[in-house]
């Protein structure tokens, strides 16, 4: 038989150690009062100021040693666990494929995902030049229209570079997602 008492404590056990999490995280850490006006950053204004410096290119990949890229990666993956993981904690969770597209956490997240691949994000026409050659030496428009039909299909995740000041100009993609479409001679295929 079922017994309530061992699933409710269960239940409150999930809930709290997830709610522990989130207060680790959004907590202000002790300050002196007297010393200074101004609060010190909690742990995740912290972690979200070092990625918009990576998604600002403010910090190069170049450059990075092991134990950074393996602290970034842990401190990408709580916030995502803070953005999405129920509170039961212990399934997989699904992130929607428009987070990745959102102005703000969305987009500076998609950029810092690219910096730790170490990839490249490059404009619609240099993928058009890379994915299609033959087109784009002919009719570079047309190469640009069918890259950038891979990403209204989803097919090509879309980054945008806040730093264009022109607004058509600003849609990048991944140079290797372009190079792994052309070593499974997508063009020929189309």
């Amino acid at each position: 038989m079922f017994d309530p008492t061992t699933i409710a404590d269960d239940v409150f056990n999930r809930v709290s150690e997830h709610y522990q999490r989130i207060g680790r995280s959004l907590a202000w850490p002790q300050s002196d009062p007297a010393s200074s006006a101004v609060r010190p950053p909690t742990p995740l204004h912290a972690d979200i100021a070092r990625f918009v410096r990576i998604a600002n290119a403010e910090q190069n990949r170049a450059i990075a040693d092991d134990q950074t890229i393996g602290e970034l990666i842990e401190r990408f993956q709580n916030v995502l666990d803070l953005l999405f993981l129920p509170a039961t904690g212990r399934y997989a969770y699904r992130i929607p494929a428009t987070f990745w597209s959102e102005p703000g956490i969305g987009q500076v997240l998609a950029r810092v995902q690219a910096w730790l691949r170490h990839d490249d994000l490059i404009p619609l026409t240099e993928a058009a030049q890379l994915l299609f050659p033959d087109l784009a030496s002919t009719n570079l428009q047309a190469a640009r229209m069918r890259v950038k039909r891979l990403t209204e299909r989803g097919e090509l995740m879309v980054y945008l570079a806040p730093d264009e000041p022109n607004p058509t100009q600003q849609v990048r993609v991944s140079r290797q997602a372009i190079e792994a479409l052309d070593a499974a001679g997508y063009a020929q295929k189309q």
